[in-house]
């Protein structure tokens, strides 16, 4: 039953079902190919939450104050800007978000 919830948890959105077998079934732990989507998808997320984790004590601040005063529109325009570019590049792309 664990297997099954572990599988089910790994195999679409961390590992494909080659690579699971190759660690799980088979134990080979050094298999470089698997090696590589593993740490690929593992700076992937990590990349994506140290990106929440740097705007939560901005949002904590602006929540507790209950006022955005302060805060420069144009760099907030700017930042929005940048990522709606990277969005629609990536969009364009076809490139895979995990």
């Amino acid at each position: 039953m664990a297997a099954l919830a572990l599988r089910s948890a790994l195999v679409p959105q961390v590992l494909p079902e080659r690579c699971y077998d190759e660690f799980f079934v088979n134990f080979n732990l050094l298999h470089i190919p698997c090696l590589k989507i593993l740490i690929s998808k593992a700076l992937g997320f990590a990349i994506v939450a140290g990106s929440l984790m740097v705007k939560l004590p901005q949002i904590f601040k602006i929540l507790g104050a209950r006022s955005a005063e302060g805060l420069s529109f144009h760099s907030i325009l700017l930042e929005l800007t940048a990522i709606t570019g990277t969005i629609a590049y990536s969009i364009a792309n076809s490139f895979p978000f995990r």
